[in-house]
């Protein structure tokens, strides 16, 4: 199934939207089974907290991909080894 990557994009910032909220809750930032949602979700990640981490963390900045279509004026150079093995 193939889900459209905006969405997607939208239901990660739901979800860490979510931990947040639970983080500020006094009662659910107590609760072992809603930290151990927190923790998983970092691992799942690969985020990683340290005493250290103070600072906010940034979101990624994603620059354009050119575009290659027909028209311009693009070499291609096959750097493939074509010799048996």
């Amino acid at each position: 199934m193939k889900i459209n990557p905006e969405l997607l994009d939208k239901i990660a910032e739901l979800e860490v939207d979510a931990l947040l909220d639970g983080l500020s809750d006094e009662e659910l930032k107590r609760n072992p089974q809603f930290l151990a949602k927190v923790r998983q979700f970092l691992k799942d990640n690969d985020l990683k907290t340290t005493p250290q981490t103070s600072a906010p963390l940034v979101k990624q900045i994603t620059k354009e991909i050119p575009d290659f279509s027909e028209g311009d004026d693009v070499e291609f150079v096959n750097t493939m080894d074509t010799r048996a093995n």
